[in-house]
């Protein structure tokens, strides 16, 4: 009986064995994505605003922790667990062990204390803010590591999560100098950037020495730029790529019927809208601002746009992070209102303005096309002005713009970030329209540092009223993240956050 029980056993493995093979032998080694934009740089602390570098810096590099696949939560990453004190100052983690970079080195506590210090240090990184309240950090061994901060924070926590708090490896930056870290940095996600051939893709390798065993599935993934929606829409039909993101609206449905195709739109903390450069005339006249507002119709914009994929947006909050401000309204669509506001400003005649878009994006295209005729009605006429993502991107960072359309997506589950990004920065004041608020400031300063939930939500519900009352940004709607891909495309993962998580992503051949 124990004969032929070990036989039985000995043929299941080898069964075991060999579909697993067989399984491998079905997978395709490289998945190529078409996306709209390029990065920025690959260094995650000096990296400029550009979600693309956010959502694949998820690929390179890993945390302490790490906000979970729903992204509302924190969980451990590359600490098992850890311990804080009863005043809450001090952190103490209790790291992974025998985890290695993408090179095969071990990661060591000199590691850690090396990047959170680069991280608080590093003046001008535009990320700097989430770790500026840590007051030391020490590795009693390679294990163990402990963080003690100047002043208990609400966010303190959640900012662990951040992609710019990650282990890098010291030696292998001091080696290479910053410049070429930046193009080809090492880290231990579950892939390495193999090769970067700017404007045209970037091709990631699976890191053979990632410390989840048999992740991830797929060798290669590639990220070809392809800016224009059509085209990478077309690219995807002929099968030249294998997933399409930030697919056009008005072909998601087209694209699902397709029976080799699945388009979905996923969760997100996306807001798309207006920025106003405050700084100069006629949008430095809140009345001016709050006037556009009455004169969008923005229910004519999600139906002509949106195609079911999208709602009217109230506020710069977004409906999936916290604390949500349900109390304010979309104003509606009122020309006489609009007109009478405009006369009270200084402007009886209307005046002229140009509004600037991302060449290649359906979206915005469409959207500054019906704005400019909505506008009109107002006797405000509107030159367009169409630049490629990158130059668009320089644009709104050097505020060299009139008015813009754009987008933000949070990248932690703390509401502290979008507030800091929105009112705080006087380089990038309320996503880049120099608009400045006391009141703002204060409230984002105790939104960080209040502990009591009641009261935090509060502060935030009143930063969201206040961005209503003055309109900095006309919040235009709220979407999902389009993509469509191939049926033979199983685990794509995206957070509501933007975060990709590809650790199961394969695509099994015909």
């Amino acid at each position: 009986m124990k004969v032929k029980l070990s036989l039985f056993i000995v043929l299941l493995l080898v069964v075991s064995v060999f579909a697993t093979a067989l399984a491998e032998k079905n997978i395709a080694k490289e998945i190529v994505i078409g996306c709209t934009a390029d990065s920025t740089g690959l260094d995650p602390i000096t990296c400029r605003s550009s979600n693309y570098n956010y959502w694949i810096f998820n690929l390179l590099f890993e945390g302490l922790v790490k906000s979970s696949d729903d992204g509302t939560a924190i969980e451990p990453c590359l600490a098992d667990s850890w311990d804080i004190s009863e005043d809450e100052l001090t952190y103490t983690f209790h790291l992974k062990k025998g985890v290695k970079f993408s090179d095969g080195t071990p990661v060591t506590g000199e590691d850690w204390v090396w990047s959170f210090l680069r991280a608080r240090d590093t003046e001008e990184s535009e990320w700097n803010f989430d770790i500026k309240t840590l007051e030391d950090i020490t590795a009693p061994d390679d294990n163990t590591l402990i963080l003690k901060f100047k002043e208990r924070r609400a966010d303190n926590f959640t900012n662990l999560a951040m992609f710019n708090l990650t282990v890098q490896e010291k030696a292998y930056y001091e080696k290479v100098g910053q410049e070429a870290y930046s193009q080809k940095p090492i880290g231990m996600g579950p892939y390495v950037i193999k090769e970067w051939k700017r404007g045209e893709y970037l091709l990631f390798e699976k890191n053979p020495y990632y410390h989840i065993k048999g992740l991830p599935k797929t060798d290669k993934i590639k990220f070809v730029i392809v800016p224009d929606d059509n085209t990478r829409t077309l690219q995807l039909e002929a099968g030249q790529i294998d997933v399409a993101t930030y697919v056009p609206l008005d072909k998601m449905k087209e694209l699902n019927d397709n029976p080799e195709l699945v388009a979905i739109g996923l969760p997100s903390t996306q807001i798309h809208y207006i920025a106003f450069n405050t700084t100069k005339k006629p949008f430095d006249d809140p009345k001016v601002r709050l006037a556009l507002d009455y004169g969008t119709d923005k229910q004519a914009l999600l139906n002509f746009i949106l195609f079911g994929y999208g709602e009217v947006a109230t506020t710069y909050a977004s409906k999936a992070g916290m604390y949500f401000n349900y109390d304010l309204k979309d104003r509606g669509y009122d020309i006489d209102k609009a007109k009478a506001l405009l006369a009270e400003a200084g402007y009886p005649d209307g005046f002229e303005t140009e509004i600037l878009v991302s060449s290649g994006n359906a979206v915005y295209g469409k959207a500054a096309v019906i704005l400019k005729e909505q506008w009109s009605k107002i006797n405000v006429k509107v030159n367009i002005l169409s630049l490629e993502p990158g130059l668009t991107s320089t644009k709104n960072h050097s505020m060299d713009f009139v008015v813009m359309i754009t987008q933000w997506t949070d990248d932690m589950i703390d509401p502290s970030q979008r507030a800091r990004f929105g009112f705080y920065f006087e380089r990038s004041s309320c996503f880049h329209t120099g608009w400045r608020s006391d009141r703002a400031i204060e409230l984002v300063e105790q939104g960080e540092r209040e502990m009591d939930i009641a009261k935090r939500e509060q502060i935030y519900l009143e930063l969201q009223q206040i961005a209503y009352d003055e309109l900095p940004i006309l919040p235009l709607f709220y979407t999902p993240y389009p993509v469509a891909m191939s049926k033979n495309v199983e685990g794509f993962a995206q957070t509501p956050l933007g975060n990709y998580r590809f650790g199961n992503l394969v695509k099994y051949l015909k």
